[in-house]
């Protein structure tokens, strides 16, 4: 199984240049993928409710074979027009359920920040089902930015627990148990670098259920390639470094076949990693 991830930033290049056909090209030219997720794809939308941007139906015109899944974590009116700013999933495996997380905003009056989101889809390939989840973390405010990874730690840990203890799967309609999984990978722009409290917190080392860092497992004594900072020095005046990551389940570990960081494209401020795994 094949997953992408790249934070878009709305499409906009290093260049100025915004361009949802560039964005498709780069990831068409990284390899096939079973499953893309792409975090900042915005939708603007005129006073009468026509769409002036729809970055999601666009991205997906390049991927007729994939199912779309948007999820705006903003969706409000400015200046008379509706914008919505979040995530998306475009997936060619069959998708069995999805769910969409808000994601805590607790009040921070001393910092910018805005409201944020995950989007989570399972999937079926060969005989097993997985878990994907993408997201994208607050900047500035620390303080979400912790109650984001809590939050998500959570949402991990009870699909876990609803693995190894599934619902009873006796009732009609709605009340069908849904399909559980403890393969699970969370990929996207997590605003957290390697060392900080932060990522580690992610991985839960003192948590029943754990989540490893795929580029670890696979390079232990290589440093994170730089995944923003590396062409837009004005909005990265610290240089390049990394804060986009595939956290993944420990039954996953021995399922890595490769993990690369596309560190030529400036078609963003960030570059698109894409994992390989053995289905």
């Amino acid at each position: 199984m094949i997953i992408l991830t790249w934070n878009i930033q709305m499409a906009k290049g290093v260049d100025n240049v915004t361009s949802i056909e560039r964005i498709a090209d780069v990831i068409k030219q990284m390899g096939e993928s079973d499953i893309i997720c792409c975090q900042e794809v915005v939708q603007e939308f005129a006073e009468d409710g026509v769409p002036l941007v729809d970055q999601p139906m666009e991205l997906a015109s390049h991927f007729p074979a994939y199912r779309c899944e948007y999820g705006p974590a903003i969706d409000r009116t400015l200046n008379g027009k509706r914008i919505r700013f979040g995530n998306i999933i475009l997936s060619k495996l069959p998708v069995l359920s999805i769910a969409h997380h808000q994601l805590p905003q607790p009040a921070d009056p001393k910092t910018k920040n805005m409201a944020r989101q995950a989007i989570e889809i399972v999937v079926c390939k060969g005989n097993q089902t997985y878990r994907v989840v993408t997201t994208h973390l607050e900047y500035f405010s620390g303080l979400q930015r912790s109650a984001h990874v809590h939050h998500l730690r959570d949402i991990y840990s009870q699909c876990c627990d609803r693995a190894l203890a599934p619902s009873l799967n006796d009732g009609p309609g709605f009340y069908q148990a849904p399909p559980e999984t403890d393969h699970s990978i969370f990929c996207g722009d997590f605003n957290l670098t390697p060392f900080s409290d932060q990522y580690r917190m992610m991985l839960g080392e003192s948590h029943t259920h754990r989540l490893l860092d795929a580029w670890q497992i696979q390079n232990q004594n290589q440093p994170h390639p730089p995944t923003c900072g590396i062409f837009d020095h004005a909005q990265w005046p610290e240089g390049p470094h990394c804060r986009d990551y595939f956290f993944i389940s420990p039954q996953l570990e021995h399922a890595i076949q490769d993990l690369s960081v596309n560190t030529q494209s400036n078609a963003s401020d960030h570059q698109p990693l894409r994992l390989v795994l053995q289905a």
